[in-house]
């Protein structure tokens, strides 16, 4: 869970990591047990480190009483969509908590939140639910003063909204790979298929002429994109940008990024909970917190 309350009392949305990441009871909520939970005193820094602890789920939902809430898969860095809004929300220790829930067993608690059962969803402080992670990004950059991750210019965010529409098509060909390395498969064709719509990529910063999708600076659209790309080592397909020299480039300058630099998984972090996860293993869902 990702909790923004303050988003209409003017907290100014940062990218940045939430000030811990865990399971924890809500206040007013039902009983509950902490379960790998770490703070987050500021990037490069944690304490609290507790692991090895398979998640019980929730009874009672968190109510509105803690300041609102957005879900997130576990461990950190293992759904995209959730890291984007993670990089949308507030300053670390301003009005948000994240609360992680065991993808495998989800509890019924969230079914009420959302229907569907996918992730993320955010839940402001005055009960109102917001899901699907470009939705919930938008509406974080709406809400808050500040610097906007969207441009101003109409044009220019339907030509991000259509990037970020093409990139959709690539999303399951990545998991495809993973799924046929796993199970031994020949996937020469399937990484020549992601090689070509990397390509595409490449030629969009071409055209540009820029370092970000969005310009000279990080926008929206290269947050929203940017996990799939930290993901290609563990995902064995590092190789398939060797002939992108642009979007290798654009890789270097979002490493760059203070957000980038605050959420980051360790690729072999990653790798291993994919091992775990492959296998339904119950240690998957809090591996890495």
């Amino acid at each position: 869970f990702f909790v923004n309350g303050e988003g209409e009392h003017g907290q100014q949305p940062k990218s940045a990591r939430p000030s811990w990441v865990g399971r924890r009871p809500a206040q007013g909520a039902g009983t509950g047990q902490a379960v790998g939970q770490q703070r987050w005193p500021g990037p490069g820094g944690r304490r609290g480190r507790r692991r090895g602890r398979t998640p019980v789920p929730r009874r009672a939902a968190p109510g509105p009483g803690c300041g609102g809430a957005v879900t997130e898969r576990s461990p950190r860095g293992a759904d995209s969509s959730c890291r984007d809004v993670g990089r949308s929300l507030p300053q670390p220790g301003q009005g948000h908590e994240v609360i992680n829930i065991n993808l495998k067993n989800k509890p019924d608690w969230y079914f009420e939140k959302n229907p569907s059962g996918l992730v993320p969803v955010l839940e402001t402080s005055k009960g109102q639910l917001i899901w699907e992670s470009p939705i919930t990004c938008e509406y974080l950059d709406e809400a808050f003063p500040g610097k906007k991750l969207m441009p101003s210019d109409p044009y220019e965010r339907a030509c991000q909204k259509m990037l970020l529409e093409d990139f959709s098509k690539i999303t399951p060909l990545l998991f495809k790979h993973v799924l046929a390395v796993k199970d031994g498969q020949d996937t020469t064709a399937l990484k020549a298929e992601i090689a070509e719509k990397f390509g595409k990529l490449e030629e969009v910063l071409s055209k540009r002429n820029t370092v970000f999708y969005g310009g000279d600076s990080v926008s929206m659209v290269d947050y929203m994109i940017w996990p799939w790309f930290e993901r290609l080592e563990p995902f064995q397909l590092k190789d398939s940008l060797n002939h992108t020299p642009k979007l290798q480039r654009w890789m270097e300058a979002m490493k760059e990024d203070p957000a980038i630099k605050a959420t980051i998984t360790d690729p072999q972090t990653y790798k291993n909970y994919l091992q775990l996860y492959l296998k339904n293993s119950p240690e998957a869902c809090d591996y890495g917190l």
